[in-house]
């Protein structure tokens, strides 16, 4: 386990070109597929190569001063992979756009959206069900890169963050997130072995031989005993479970959010079971429920409330569904 994966910084001016290099590389990349996608590409002129260049050049500017004034900056493990699950996620959106009849402009639009909102609920989320933590050092709650983030907070962030920013663009939010939600199951999977890289969210002490000894790097480190990898148990049920079921499922709804619905489900399904691992390690009991932890509470609660909704939805049958193509 590396929670740390690199130090970057201070840079000298010798590492601009190389910094510059990259951010022209991405930008020259995503004007690729945009050309691609709108049926034809531009000539190169000296113009586009000029416009190309500043694009570059700002965030690299940015990017240079920054590293040198908060620098040296640490490259954590969990905040690369967080990066990595949503380039995923976009990914599997953007090939999956057409279908659903959204331009890239606003797929991209709409992930950096719930992107951020996402990583805003999920670290509010976590601070309060946790507090008792950050009471005494409350300045520690704008760590983000160390981890700590709440599932069911960044769920609540995300779609709020989508649902106003989809309503502004005047765009269905309900069609979004059933784009977004086979991604999401990816981008899951991924965070979860930043999680695993970092060593937090792990299980209860256990005598199986695939128990994982984390390192002790803090007083937070897991126990120094074999602990449940609860986090590479949500990668797999991730990659087994939830996303061929999701894939499968996806056929029979014709509803926009239902896909989307479905999605929670499945993974709160995964995260009921994952916790009886958790359990006196990482989860903690539901205080009106003992028996639960907060979060099988707070499944239990989405696999009922989305699944009536599904099924008054589907009963409706009103509207045409973008699934419908599926069964074609």
């Amino acid at each position: 386990m590396h929670p740390t994966l690199a130090v970057v910084g201070p840079w000298k001016p010798i590492h601009l070109p190389a910094v510059f290099a990259f951010f022209l590389a991405v930008v020259i990349l995503w004007s690729y597929l945009e050309e691609r996608s709108a049926g034809g590409l531009r000539r190169l002129t000296p113009r586009r190569i000029a416009e190309f260049a500043v694009q570059a050049a700002i965030p690299t500017a940015l990017t240079y001063v920054l590293i040198n004034r908060l620098g040296p900056l640490q490259v954590r493990s969990w905040g690369v992979m967080l990066l990595v699950a949503f380039v995923a996620c976009l990914t599997w959106m953007y090939l999956d756009r057409a279908r659903y009849g959204f331009e890239s402009q606003t797929v991209l639009q709409l992930a950096l959206a719930g992107f951020a909102g996402g990583i805003i609920g999920a670290r509010i989320g976590s601070v309060l069900l946790n507090w008792s933590d950050y009471a005494q050092r409350p300045a520690e709650a704008l760590n983000i890169w160390a981890g700590g983030m709440s599932w069911h907070g960044g769920v609540i962030g995300g779609v709020l963050a989508v649902v106003v920013v989809a309503a502004l663009m005047r765009v269905s939010s309900g069609r979004m997130f059933d784009l977004a939600a086979p991604g999401m199951v990816v981008a899951y999977a991924i965070a979860r072995v930043g999680c695993f890289l970092n060593g937090c969210c792990y299980g209860h002490p256990t005598d199986l031989p695939w128990g994982v000894t984390f390192p002790q790097l803090g007083p937070d480190s897991a126990p120094p005993v074999p602990v449940h990898p609860t986090e590479l148990y949500a990668v797999a049920g991730s990659l087994v479970f939830v996303l061929p079921l999701l894939l499968t499922v996806s056929r029979r709804l014709h509803r926009p959010f239902s896909r989307f619905m479905a999605f929670l489900i499945l993974s709160s399904v995964l995260r009921f079971f994952v916790e009886f691992a958790r359990r006196g390690a990482t989860a903690h009991a539901f205080a009106l429920v003992p028996a639960l932890t907060q979060a099988q509470a707070a499944s239990i609660a989405i696999i009922v409330v989305c699944a009536v909704a599904i099924l008054l939805r589907e009963r409706r049958g009103a509207g045409a569904s973008v699934h419908a193509a599926e069964d074609q």
